[in-house]
C-alpha cells in the first residue's frame, strides 16, 4: 500500500546542546509525526525555505503544526507585551496554506496552524481569550497538558461524521481563537463558552483545523478517539498520492 508523502511544519526555537547553549534549532514534537505514521503516512519536516511551490508539487499532504502566535499586524491587531513572535514562519506557512487550498491539498491544521490558516485566507484571531470557565490565561506545562474541556460539534460536519458524535472531550492548551472566520471557511465546533474549536473548508477541499491539540491527547482511551481524525487525513493524502495529476508526474 502506498505511503503518502506528509510534510509537517516545524518550530524554530533555542536549545541547549553539548556544543553549546541557546543553539537555533527546527524543532517537532515527536507526537505529531507517531499518529501520520501510524495511519500509514510517511513523514518530512518542513522549515521555513525557499521553493514553496516545489515543496508542495511534492506532497500528499500537509500538517500545520502548533507553536507560537501569529504575528497581529497580520490580521490588524496589535503585538501582546512580552510575546516573541516569528515572522519568517508566519510567512512561510500562510503561503503553504494558501498552496495547499489552490492544489487541492489535504491538511490538517493544529492549534497555530487553525490560526494561520484563518489568516492566510482573510480571517481574523482573537489576540487573547477572555478567561472563562473553559478557557483559562495561560498556565504551566502540566496544567496545560492535563486541563480538558467538551466542544459541540455542528450536525452534519466531517467532524461529527469522523468521530461519531456531536460532542467529546479535548484538551485546552491554546489561548487564541477564530474572531472573524475566513471566507471559504466555517466553524463546526464550539465550547460551551462560545469560543471556535474547528473549521472546516467549504467544498470537497480536504482540511479539517482543530484548535485543541489530538496529537497531545495521550491517555490510551483518548488517543483512540483521535485516530479518526488522522486516519481520514492520510486516508485523503493517500488518494492523492494515486491520482495520475499533471504536476505529481512531473515531480515523482
Amino acid at each position: 500500500m502506498t505511503r503518502p508523502l506528509i510534510g509537517i511544519t516545524t518550530w524554530r526555537r533555542s536549545i541547549d546542546t553539548d556544543l553549546g547553549t541557546g543553539r537555533p534549532a527546527h524543532t517537532l514534537g515527536a507526537e505529531y509525526a507517531t499518529p501520520i505514521e501510524v495511519a500509514g503516512g510517511a513523514v518530512v519536516l518542513l522549515p521555513p525555505t525557499a521553493g514553496i511551490d516545489e515543496v508542495l508539487d511534492r506532497l500528499d499532504g500537509l500538517v500545520l503544526s502548533g507553536g507560537e502566535d501569529v504575528h497581529p499586524s497580520r490580521y490588524g491587531a496589535a503585538p501582546q507585551e512580552g510575546k516573541t513572535y516569528d515572522s519568517a514562519r508566519d510567512g512561510y506557512e500562510i503561503a503553504l496554506a494558501l498552496g495547499a487550498r489552490d492544489r487541492g491539498l489535504p491538511v490538517l491544521a493544529i492549534c497555530r496552524g487553525l490560526q494561520v490558516s484563518t489568516v492566510a485566507f482573510g480571517g481574523s484571531l482573537m489576540v487573547d481569550i477572555p478567561a472563562t470557565e473553559h478557557h483559562h490565561p495561560v498556565r504551566g506545562a502540566d496544567e496545560q497538558l492535563s486541563a480538558r474541556h467538551p466542544v459541540t460539534f455542528a450536525e452534519g460536519s466531517r467532524l461529527a461524521a469522523l468521530y461519531g458524535t456531536t460532542e467529546r472531550t479535548v484538551n485546552t492548551i491554546h489561548h487564541q481563537s477564530v474572531e472573524v472566520s475566513a471566507p471559504g471557511l466555517r466553524p463546526v465546533a464550539w465550547a460551551p463558552d462560545g469560543i471556535v474549536e474547528a473549521v472546516e473548508a467549504d467544498g470537497d477541499w480536504p482540511f479539517w483545523a482543530v484548535q485543541w491539540h489530538p496529537e497531545k491527547l495521550i491517555d490510551p482511551d483518548e488517543a483512540a478517539e483521535e485516530r479518526p481524525l488522522f486516519a481520514a487525513f492520510v486516508e485523503a493524502a493517500r488518494e492523492r498520492a494515486t491520482e495520475p495529476s499533471v504536476a505529481q508526474k512531473g515531480t515523482r
